[in-house]
């Protein structure tokens, strides 16, 4: 079977990378792909070749730190790395996590934007525009702040533990990639004690 990854995801794709270190867990960055590393490494005793994939990724927002003009270039591994998500995504009112219908292809149709706008409930999962990534988080409160129906939202990130108020287009439904589709989590629980969420 062809690694669908890399099908996917080709040199020049934009696409969405998080970083394994303490203080980024659940932040995406959008990049694009500089070139794809393959290696083959023996996989057990029998010799048998386990195919890697590394990426070498230029991300938009984030810059390196000893020039802060210029883009941080880096090689991160696969599991790292997946395409945009997509924009028609819509709330899960399930008590399961459920399969956005969509085709991935190329960019994902996303643009890594916000495209959420509006229309976020209370215990929605969300991706909220924070810190030049999207950082996932629940939506806590939802204000209303015109008679026209312009309303913000008070998201509560779990790492690390903080709310901010955001406007609907620094918003969009979270969704993760797991074998190679795009899936929707259902609301959250919020606790008033304890525990930031729950499922």
């Amino acid at each position: 079977m062809a690694n669908t990854t890399t099908t996917i995801i080709t040199t020049g794709s934009t696409v969405e990378v998080t970083i394994n270190e303490p203080g980024f867990h659940g932040a995406w960055y959008v990049a694009t792909i500089q070139n794809i590393l393959e290696q083959n490494t023996p996989k057990n005793k029998t010799k048998k070749l386990n195919n890697k994939t590394s990426y070498v990724v230029k991300y938009h927002t984030l810059l390196k730190e000893d020039d802060v003009f210029q883009p941080l270039t880096e090689v991160v591994d696969s599991l790292f790395v997946r395409p945009l998500p997509p924009g028609n995504v819509c709330r899960n009112n399930d008590d399961n996590v459920k399969v956005v219908e969509v085709v991935v292809e190329g960019d994902g149709g996303g643009g890594g934007g916000g495209g959420g706008g509006g229309g976020f409930e209370v215990g929605d999962v969300v991706d909220a525009y924070h810190r030049d990534g999207w950082w996932i988080g629940v939506v806590k409160s939802v204000i209303s702040v015109d008679e026209g129906g312009g309303k913000k939202y008070v998201v509560l990130f779990e790492n690390p533990v903080e709310e901010f108020e955001f406007e609907g287009c620094k918003l969009r439904f979270h969704v993760d990639w797991v074998d190679f589709r795009w899936m929707v989590p259902p609301k959250k629980c919020l606790l008033v004690r304890g525990c930031l969420f729950t499922s």
